[in-house]
């Protein structure tokens, strides 16, 4: 095992503050590849195969997951955790939430999971860290959050079967019809009316029906249509920025493979000349925005990446690809 795994088995505060901060163990995030991590980390570690496709990896507190739809392909990161549960000495949410507050990356606290656990977020690492209700031990830490803050953190405003009649009616609107729909049922109060935007978008997306198919009797570009008004209405509710937005309509396929690159590469908030790398950039609080500007641009250009295969023009192909050089220094 290598020095800088076999320091986890007891780590420090400073390793559970710098993980919230970065999303990152050593370096090694849920965008990185099996061999990347393998550089990073060392050998020291016991993998298994989860599930069709799921690749497993454990180095002690540290879990990194990855998964392939099909057998030579490249496999995608899905989430590193630390699980905080199985160490000697029990790590007190409290404590940790002082060390970050006191090096200027705070914790928010989102609604309990509702079984005994407390959650808590770093929005702009995508960072949640889950405690124990009674005790306040902290049981693992996920880089990204499958919770977040805000509306999208938040139960939906109706039952899942009401979710779907919704989204199928709307999808069967014509855009004006869409706006009046709106306007007559959207809640008057910001807050609430952002959570009634996302929980639709969430119905909408889990809907969408793949190339050539059909859902609730409706082809597929009626759905997309809806999806990328969702979106635009979740974006105009402060719910998603315009960067998650993008990132949704690329895994979603809401546009064809030329125009959804193309605006992932127009939401890229920063030059490539200009952008932020961990060679550069230390990880504090003055350099919030340039360090989020580099996440946004790896977002979006991973986003991106994986539509190479069916992009046709050239200029677009080879704008990503320089963007892709860059993924394992930026943020």
């Amino acid at each position: 095992m290598s020095d800088s795994v076999s320091r986890q088995v007891s780590p420090g505060m400073d390793f559970f503050t710098d993980f919230v901060v970065t999303g990152a163990v050593g370096g090694a995030d849920a965008t990185r590849t099996p061999a990347e991590v393998t550089g990073l980390l060392g050998d020291g570690f016991v993998e298994s195969f989860t599930g069709p496709g799921q690749l497993l990896r454990c180095y002690d507190l540290v879990e990194l997951a990855w998964q392939r739809d099909a057998a030579g392909e490249p496999r995608q990161g899905l989430y590193v955790t630390v699980q905080a549960h199985r160490l000697d000495v029990p790590l007190p949410v409290d404590g940790l939430a002082a060390a970050l507050d006191r090096v200027g990356f705070p914790l928010v606290e989102v609604a309990p999971d509702g079984v005994g656990c407390r959650r808590l977020v770093r929005a702009d690492s995508r960072v949640g860290v889950l405690a124990d209700e009674t005790t306040g031990q902290v049981l693992q830490m996920t880089a990204p959050a499958w919770f977040a803050p805000g509306p999208r953190g938040e139960p939906s405003p109706w039952s899942r079967d009401a979710g779907r009649d919704r989204v199928r009616h709307l999808a069967g609107l014509g855009a004006p019809e869409r706006e009046a729909w709106a306007r007559r049922r959207q809640p008057a109060e910001s807050g609430e009316a952002a959570r009634w935007w996302w929980s639709l978008w969430v119905a909408c997306g889990q809907r969408i029906p793949a190339e050539g198919e059909r859902s609730a009797g409706l082809e597929r570009p009626a759905w997309q249509e809806a999806g990328l008004w969702l979106l635009g209405k979740c974006e105009a509710a402060g719910v998603l920025d315009r960067a998650e937005a993008v990132c949704e309509i690329a895994r979603h396929g809401l546009l064809g493979p030329d125009a959804a690159v193309r605006a992932c590469l127009e939401a890229i908030p920063v030059s490539r000349a200009d952008v932020a790398t961990w060679e550069t950039t230390p990880y504090a609080r003055e350099h919030l925005v340039a360090i989020n500007a580099s996440r946004a641009a790896k977002r979006l250009s991973i986003a991106a990446g994986a539509l190479l295969p069916r992009v046709r023009d050239r200029a677009l192909r080879a704008e990503v690809e320089a963007w892709l050089e860059l993924r394992t220094r930026l943020m």
